[in-house]
C-alpha cells in the first residue's frame, strides 16, 4: 500500500481530495478510486498529466461550454444496478428505462458539448460514443423529451386495448355527468373518489339519496351518510378485463425493449465509465487553477525540488484569517535531509508540505508550488504527532519506533518517509543515539527519508543534508518591548528553509524568546551554560 489511511489524513490529503469537486456519481466513483501510481507506471502518470494542461488551456477559452458540460452532468444518476438487470436478461421497470432514456439522452447533450469544445481534437481521451439508437428505442415517437411510458407504437394490440379503454372511461365520465347534473338540483357532489356525502341533518337530501337507482349506500357516520355512484357491472368488469391485458401487453413490451437495450449495453456501461473519467479530470483541472498549482517534472531517481511550495490546508486557513503564507524552497538530493529549528518555527508544516506535495503528484494531482520536480516511489511513511498505540499498549516512543520498524523490512522497494521528531517521546540521550543509528542506517539504503529534529549532532552525520528553519535569526530582540512585541514574534517567525553546512548549530530561539519574556537572567545563563555542552534542547 503507497500510503494507509492514517496517513493519507496526517497528510492532509484528505483536505485536497474534499476540493476536487465532481458532477456525477461516474465521477464520485472514479474520485474515491483513486490510487497513486506506481513506479513503472511513469508514461501514464505523464499523460495524466498532458490532459490535465490541455483542459485547464481549455477551460480558460471554453468557459461556457464547460459550463454547459457541467449543468448536463449534474442531471445524471448512477444507473448501476439498471445495467446489471439488463446484464441477467432481467426485465426493466417503466421507471428504469425512463432513467435508461434520460441518460442516453444526457450522453448526446454531453457528445454536443464536447463536440463544440473540440474534446477529441484535441487529443484527449475519454470522448464517448454515439447512443442514437438508445434515444430512438426509447422515444419510438420522436418527441424529444425526456418523460417516457410505454408508447402505442410499440403494440397494435397496446394502441388498440387502451382505445377500448378510452371509450368505456368516456361512457363512464358521461354517467358520472350525468349523475352529477342531478345531484346538482339538491346541491350534492360527487367527490374525486366517487362517494357522495349526505348530512343526515338535511332530510331532503337523505330521502333523495336513499330514493336515487344512481347512488349505493356504502357506510354512515356520526353526522353524515356516504353513498358512491353506481356503476354498470358490466362496464366494470370490462376495464377490469382491459386493465390486466393492458399490464400484460405492457410487461411484453418492456421485455422486449429490455432484450433491444440489452444489445448497447456495452456502450452505455462504458459512455459512463469515460464519463467519470472525464468528470474527475475536469474538477482536478478546476482544482488546480482554484489553487494556483503546476504540472510537476517527475523523476525516477528520488530528487525531490520544491520551489515556493504551499502546504494547502494551512495556507488555505491562513487566507482566511487574512494572513500571509509563506512558500518554502526545498532541495531533497540525499538519502537523509534534517530539517532544525525551534518549536513554532514551521518544520511539521515544512515536512507535511514536502509529503503533500510528492504525494499529490503520485495522484496524477498538480501540486501548489512555482515549480516542482518530484520522485516516484513505491510507497510514503509519514510519522507526526501522538504515535500512541493504545491497543498494542504501546507510547508514543513506542508507537514510533514500532511503525518505523515494520516500514525498514521493505528493504526492496523504493521508499519516501517522512519522520516529525524523531524519538521525541524518549530521554534525550537515548533519543539521540536512537536517532543517530537510525539515520546511520538510512544513510545505507534505498529509501529517501526526510526529519525534523531538535536533536543537535545528527547533523554531523556523513550524507546527511541540513535545512534549518530560519526561525527568529533575523529579529532585532532589543527594539522589540512590552505586549506589543509578543504579539509580533509569531508575525516575525521565518518560515523559510536554509540550507547550511553540517557544523552548523541548531539555532537556539526557546533560549531567546525565554529571555525576551523576561525570565530571570542567572536562569537564562544557566540554561545557556548546560546547554552549550548537551546534544540536545
Amino acid at each position: 500500500m503507497f500510503l494507509d489511511e492514517m496517513q493519507f489524513k496526517e497528510l492532509d490529503l484528505d483536505f485536497v481530495f474534499d476540493r476536487i469537486q465532481v458532477d456525477t456519481p461516474y465521477g464520485e466513483i472514479e474520485k474515491r478510486n483513486a490510487s497513486p501510481v506506481k513506479r513503472q507506471e511513469i508514461e501514464a502518470l505523464e499523460r495524466e498529466f498532458e490532459d490535465l494542461e490541455k483542459v485547464i488551456k481549455l477551460l480558460n477559452d471554453k468557459r461556457y461550454e464547460f459550463l454547459e458540460l457541467k449543468s448536463v452532468y449534474k442531471n445524471m444518476k448512477q444507473l448501476g444496478s439498471t445495467y446489471e438487470r439488463l446484464e441477467a436478461e432481467e426485465t426493466l421497470s417503466v421507471t428504469e428505462l425512463f432513467e435508461f432514456k434520460v441518460m442516453a439522452m444526457l450522453m448526446r447533450q454531453a457528445m454536443g458539448v464536447m463536440e463544440r469544445i473540440r474534446w477529441n481534437e484535441n487529443g484527449l481521451r475519454y470522448g464517448l460514443k454515439p447512443v442514437l439508437q438508445v434515444v430512438e428505442l426509447l422515444d419510438p415517437e420522436k418527441t424529444g423529451t425526456q418523460s417516457f411510458y410505454i408508447y402505442n407504437a410499440y403494440s397494435e394490440s397496446l394502441r388498440e386495448i387502451r382505445r377500448q379503454m378510452d371509450r368505456l372511461k368516456a361512457k363512464l365520465a358521461t354517467h358520472k355527468a350525468s349523475v352529477q347534473e342531478m345531484l346538482n338540483e339538491k346541491s350534492l357532489k360527487i367527490r374525486a373518489n366517487g362517494e357522495v356525502h349526505v348530512s343526515k341533518t338535511n332530510a331532503e337530501q337523505v330521502e333523495f339519496a336513499k330514493s336515487c337507482d344512481a347512488l349505493a349506500y356504502q357506510s354512515e357516520m356520526p353526522t353524515m351518510i356516504i353513498y358512491r355512484v353506481e356503476q354498470s357491472t358490466d362496464v366494470l368488469e370490462e376495464v377490469e378485463r382491459l386493465t390486466t391485458l393492458e399490464e400484460e401487453e405492457e410487461y411484453r413490451v418492456r421485455t422486449e425493449l429490455s432484450l433491444k437495450l440489452r444489445e448497447h449495453l456495452n456502450v452505455m456501461i462504458e459512455n459512463s465509465r469515460k464519463i467519470g473519467k472525464t468528470d474527475y479530470l475536469i474538477a482536478r483541472a478546476n482544482f488546480s487553477r482554484g489553487f494556483d498549482c503546476v504540472r510537476p517534472k517527475i523523476n525516477l531517481n528520488g530528487h525531490i525540488l520544491i520551489k515556493a511550495g504551499r502546504h494547502l490546508k494551512v495556507a488555505h486557513r491562513l487566507s482566511v484569517e487574512k494572513k500571509a503564507y509563506t512558500p518554502v524552497d526545498v532541495d531533497i538530493n540525499s538519502k537523509v535531509t534534517l530539517i532544525t529549528g525551534a518549536n513554532m518555527g514551521g518544520k511539521t508544516v515544512s515536512l507535511k508540505m514536502i509529503g503533500l506535495i510528492v504525494a499529490m503528484a503520485h495522484y496524477g494531482i498538480f501540486v501548489p508550488c512555482k515549480s516542482a520536480d518530484v520522485g516516484l516511489f513505491d510507497f510514503m511513511f509519514i510519522s507526526v504527532g501522538d504515535s500512541q498505540s493504545i491497543d498494542m499498549g504501546l507510547s508514543t516512543f513506542g508507537g514510533e519506533i514500532h511503525k518505523i520498524g515494520k516500514v525498514l523490512k521493505h528493504v526492496n522497494m523504493k521508499g519516501f518517509i517522512l519522520i516529525d521528531e524523531l524519538a521525541r517521546g524518549t530521554n534525550p540521550m537515548e533519543g539521540y543515539a536512537i536517532s543517530h543509528a537510525l539515520i546511520d542506517h538510512l544513510t545505507q539504503s534505498d529509501f529517501v527519508t526526510v526529519i525534523t529534529t531538535h536533536y543537535d549532532g545528527l547533523t554531523l552525520i556523513e550524507g546527511v543534508d541540513h535545512y534549518q528553519v530560519l526561525g527568529l535569526s533575523g529579529v532585532d530582540f532589543e527594539n522589540l518591548s512590552g505586549e506589543k512585541g509578543m504579539m509580533l514574534l509569531h508575525e516575525l517567525m521565518d518560515y523559510r528553509l536554509s540550507k547550511v553546512s553540517s557544523i552548523t548549530e541548531i539555532p537556539k530561539d526557546a533560549i531567546r524568546i525565554s529571555e525576551f519574556m523576561g525570565l530571570d537572567a542567572a536562569i537564562i545563563n544557566k540554561a545557556k551554560e548546560l546547554l552549550g555542552g548537551s546534544n540536545g534542547e
